[in-house]
């Protein structure tokens, strides 16, 4: 397998089934664990019964239901304050147990690890503590975990400890209204990137 799936030019895996991977389907299907399938089932039901007609929101409590999830816990970014207010409203109006926590929890100083602050006059500036946040929502029983807004780097770790699946609802792009992919959906950001294809204008 070359992993060079970005630069191919067909797609054929997607458009007429063919398969350059060396790996025969028997073999990447018994790779999978029972929860795994389970969870592959759940999110192609969803794909395909809700396909562009939801939300990113509304997707996860689809996934949720057709798992039988009850309790959710969510990581969020302190700068996501305000939009974790009417993420957790919806969840808990969909029937959820729902669980947030933020970054800061625990709110070890920077200043006492020797790390730099984002605004160096504050007295107590609070590092992140992704993996806390993963062992405070355990502590809740949260089956289905949701990462919002972390930190590059911090996001890693909350996945990495996490004692279930996680799921994405918003990735932080402080520049682009958290929305990173509008690096590559505007020339601007390409030109400036240097990734405009030859002949771009």
């Amino acid at each position: 397998m070359k992993c060079d799936c970005a630069d191919c030019p067909t797609h054929a895996c997607y458009t007429k089934g063919v398969n350059c991977t060396g790996r025969d389907e028997a073999e990447a299907l018994a790779s999978y664990t029972e929860e795994e399938k389970k969870i592959m089932q759940a999110a192609a039901y969803v794909e395909g019964t809700f396909y562009s007609n939801i939300t990113r929101l509304q997707e996860i409590a689809e996934f949720a239901k057709a798992m039988g999830y009850k309790k959710l816990g969510m990581a969020f970014c302190i700068g996501l304050n305000a939009e974790a207010h009417y993420i957790a409203k919806f969840y808990r109006q969909a029937g959820f147990e729902f669980y947030s926590v933020c970054c800061k929890s625990c709110s070890i100083a920077k200043k006492d690890l020797g790390l730099k602050q984002v605004k160096p006059e504050l007295e107590h500036e609070a590092m992140c503590n992704p993996k806390m946040q993963s062992v405070f929502l355990a502590e809740k029983g949260t089956e289905l975990y949701i990462s919002c807004g972390l930190c590059v780097g911090h996001d890693a770790i909350f996945n990495q400890n996490c004692a279930g699946p996680v799921t994405v609802l918003a990735v932080k792009d402080r520049l682009l209204a958290h929305n990173p992919l509008g690096a590559v959906y505007s020339r601007y950001w390409k030109r400036k990137l240097g990734i405009m294809d030859e002949g771009e204008v």
